[in-house]
């Protein structure tokens, strides 16, 4: 199997998540910052794995039983260090920042930290076990670790923005005691190695619905960022007073007029139209069924016996041509959609 195809089976799965969410903000978070943030999930991946190796030897006595090792493995070994540590780069690095300024960046920042740890872990697993976990991981453990950073993430906004210490620390503590028990829970049924591990995607159904949720209810609530635009006009003082300019009042020469009035023009609210919508949804699953191609295309490609050791070749050039190109255009389809076209909302 070739770098280049374990490579981007590991990778990919976690950036286009992380394009999806970022790409849905009304108000986008700064480059270098999110760049950073997932930079630092990448790196806690080096003592999150020390961390578990130390606990799992001090768990090897109470290793016993099906249901007594899996749950304890996936509470102490999995769930709580790695969850503990996307807590720490959300809460320790970025809640002070600037760029926090709306309970929705706590999502955007928490799927960044935990996509970035599954980035990497995804490496290290699939580089070990091949494209059959590439694709198991593809359409389980990664978009797991993206909402456990949704779940934890919203929360974590919620709490950024409470006035109350106490509703605060609530808050906190549901974000991170969701993500862990959700973490445990998924876990807990794959390490069984029973037929309840088919359990696992019903897990992955309640993180998944639980976190788009609170994603949603975050986003409604969203009031996009624009600049105040004002205008310079040469009005009395007496008539910005009895109405504004949307009356016509008649003049009055025994009135002092004030000159040069600064007026604020507000800009209206807009809302999307059905042609918006409609890019939307083309783009989106567009580049959802391209991912899948291009899966599909590496574990291809990667059986076919080539002379020369030309599988890696072979496979760059047809994921080009298959994937590459339509994924271009839908997601050209895609940015289109979010630029618009927009439409005045009726005032009720």
């Amino acid at each position: 199997m070739s770098a280049f195809v374990l490579g981007g089976s590991a990778i990919v799965p976690s950036l286009l998540l992380l394009w999806y969410i970022l790409a849905r903000d009304k108000n986008p978070e700064p480059r270098s910052l999110l760049v950073k943030t997932f930079l630092l999930g990448v790196f806690i991946c080096g003592p999150v794995a020390l961390l578990e190796l130390a606990i799992q030897g001090l768990l090897r006595p109470w290793l016993s039983g099906m249901w007594r090792q899996a749950w304890l493995e996936a509470l102490f070994v999995a769930a709580i260090p790695e969850e503990v540590f996307k807590f720490l780069v959300l809460f320790g690095y970025v809640w002070r920042k600037p760029a926090f300024n709306e309970p929705l960046d706590g999502v955007v920042y928490g799927a960044t930290a935990s996509l970035g740890f599954a980035t990497l872990e995804n490496i290290l697993y699939v580089s070990e076990g091949g494209m059959g976990v590439a694709l198991a991981r593809a359409l389980s453990s990664v978009p797991a670790h993206a909402f456990f950073g949704v779940v934890m993430g919203a929360h974590t906004g919620r709490a950024r923005f409470s006035e109350s210490v106490s509703e605060r620390l609530r808050l906190l503590a549901m974000g991170l005691g969701g993500a862990i028990a959700l973490h445990a829970a998924y876990d807990a049924f794959l390490l069984t190695r029973s037929g309840f591990a088919l359990l696992m995607p019903v897990v992955l159904f309640v993180t998944v619905y639980w976190g788009r949720g609170l994603y949603k209810r975050l986003q409604a609530e969203q009031v996009r960022v624009v600049p105040v635009v004002t205008e310079q006009i040469l009005v009395p003082e007496w008539m910005r007073a009895a109405g504004g300019m949307g009356r016509a009042l008649p003049t009055d020469p025994t009135l002092p007029s004030s000159g040069l009035v600064q007026l604020p023009l507000r800009p209206p609210v807009l809302a999307r139209t059905w042609w918006s919508w409609l890019k939307l949804f083309l783009g989106g699953v567009g580049l959802s069924f391209c991912s899948l191609v291009l899966i599909m295309v590496c574990v291809v490609v990667s059986e076919w016996k080539t002379p020369w050791d030309l599988a890696e070749l072979l496979t760059f050039v047809v994921s080009f041509l298959l994937v590459g190109l339509p994924a271009a255009g839908f997601f050209l389809i895609f940015r289109s959609g979010l630029r618009g076209p927009f439409a005045p909302e009726r005032e009720s």
